[in-house]
């Protein structure tokens, strides 16, 4: 999801050209993975669903909310219930109603075990959705949400959460057709099944050639739809991207190797487009498998000897800036942590990686053998590189890089197969939980296996606090427990 304000840069190249038929051509990374709104888990697959389908709200390109399904709702006094009134012509691209207990329907299956959705815990807010999906919760209707009528939703939380309207902007509380899913099955997302109530339906899919989607004459909002038809290019090689990018062949890329930015920079700087968006990058230490487990000094001196700002400077060169948290220090409502190494200068930083390296019982005589895995991207392979030649210079490590396809990286991560890894996250909404929810215990994406019941704990110490810059103060005493713990670098 897009944020106005951030960590990482967002290099995009868009050209748009004038043809009968408006057309967008877009690089898309991977092949997604599901583009089911309740199962999808990375961006290839959330950038077909944010044109197909639409929530109660959406955002706009600066991130800021405007109503979507729902046209209007109330929040009561308390900030516990919200309830939501749908238009009356928002429509299924089959010509049917969207009602509020498409809604119901969709919410239920997010946080059904069965569903096996690693974005359920973006409903953990609302009542017993945390409960109903780790098990404890049988009942699937005690779920807190309810249709009032065909054309009202109302949700109740658990606590007052400041950020829940930025929660039903995200894909995972999307409505589906309950019909056409249990009709098709794990089908329904095919071409020729598929119903969705977004500005755009599939056409098209076929699997590492292309996606199409075409304008809906059945969504409420057609007339404010300007481009007739996107068609979404699996190109998990950036470099490929730009080539067909210069090629013509594609209009829109998302990423750049710094050597391409430097070009796009002299022969389509009308073209560039380098916004800030909210998010951060890192090298993820599996905590759960040996030799980083239970070695939390080894871990703290591999994250200490890499170099961020040159790797700033040398390598990704778009203005990026040096991470020592998790939190982005744009993030509202938010009092960022940083560790004591980074205040320290180069030197310091060295002399103090290679001290915790030794104590851990390792030296360059007895070097760290491991594995760094990465999935394909040019950008990545350059940054891993560097990375690995810093742990060689900084303690002697030596480091076997290993490449993946995505699919194949996320399988590995499910068997706890990776050592070390890269990853990154890109704030779902505009608080600090959407980067400390990942390392709860029972997150899908806590792959890092980082485990305190103590965190746990402080998070929802945070959520049941209604005060702001006391909630901020309890998010960072959670935020310092798993920096200090190193589960993962921060880049």
């Amino acid at each position: 999801m897009y944020m106005k304000k951030a960590l990482l840069t967002s290099l995009i190249l868009l050209a748009l050209n004038a043809q009968a038929e408006s057309v967008f051509r877009r690089s898309n990374g991977a092949e997604p993975k599901s583009i089911d709104p309740q199962l999808a888990s990375e961006n290839a697959g959330s950038n077909v669903i944010y044109d197909t389908f639409e929530g109660l709200v959406s955002n706009t390109a600066n991130g800021e909310l405007i109503p979507g399904v729902a046209e209007k709702w109330e929040i009561s006094d308390d900030g516990k219930t919200y309830t939501f009134h749908l238009r009356e012509n928002a429509k299924w691209s089959n010509d049917t109603p969207v009602t509020a207990g498409d809604f119901v329907y969709a919410w239920r299956r997010a946080v059904n075990p069965a569903t096996g959705g690693e974005y359920a815990f973006i409903l953990y807010p609302v009542k017993n959705a945390e409960a109903i999906a780790s098990g404890t919760e049988k009942n699937i209707e005690a779920l807190g949400i309810k249709a009032i009528d065909a054309h009202t939703v109302q949700v109740e939380l658990n606590n007052p959460t400041p950020y829940f309207l930025d929660l039903t902007a995200h894909y995972i509380t999307y409505p589906i057709p309950q019909k056409i899913v249990e009709q098709y099955g794990d089908k329904w997302t095919q071409p020729g099944n598929i119903v969705s109530n977004g500005a755009y339906k599939l056409t098209k899919w076929k699997a590492q050639s292309d996606i199409v989607v075409e304008k809906s004459p059945t969504y409420w909002n057609k007339d404010q739809v300007s481009i007739d038809k996107v068609i979404y290019y699996p190109t998990e090689s950036t470099a490929t991207a730009f080539a067909r990018y210069r090629a013509g062949e594609v209009d829109y890329v998302e990423s750049l190797t710094s050597e391409d930015l430097e070009t796009a920079r002299k022969q389509f700087a009308d073209q560039l487009h380098i916004d800030p968006y909210l998010g951060i990058y890192w090298i993820g230490f599996n905590t759960g498998k040996p030799p980083l487990k239970d070695n939390v000094k080894l871990r703290e001196a591999l994250s200490i000897a890499i170099d961020r700002q040159t790797i700033i400077d040398k390598i990704t060169k778009a203005g990026q800036i040096p991470a020592y948290g998790l939190v982005p220090p744009a993030t509202k409502n938010s009092a960022p942590y940083q560790p004591e190494y980074a205040k320290l200068d180069r030197k310091a930083q060295i002399e103090r990686a290679k001290a915790l390296y030794a104590e851990a019982g390792y030296s360059k005589e007895k070097p760290l053998k491991i594995s760094l895995t990465y999935n394909t991207s040019e950008a990545h392979k350059k940054i891993m590189v560097a990375i690995a030649a810093m742990w060689k210079q900084v303690l002697g490590v030596e480091t076997e890089l290993v490449n993946q396809e995505w699919k194949v990286m996320l399988s590995n991560f499910t068997q706890g197969n990776i050592e070390a890894y890269r990853y990154g996250w890109i704030g779902d909404y505009n608080d600090p939980y959407t980067f400390l929810e990942v390392f709860q215990k029972g997150s899908a994406m806590n792959y890092s296996k980082f485990s305190s019941d103590a965190y746990d704990a402080k998070l929802k110490e945070a959520s049941a606090t209604q005060d702001l810059a006391a909630r901020a103060k309890l998010l960072q005493e959670a935020e310092k427990m798993v920096v200090d713990d190193y589960a993962f670098a921060p880049l």
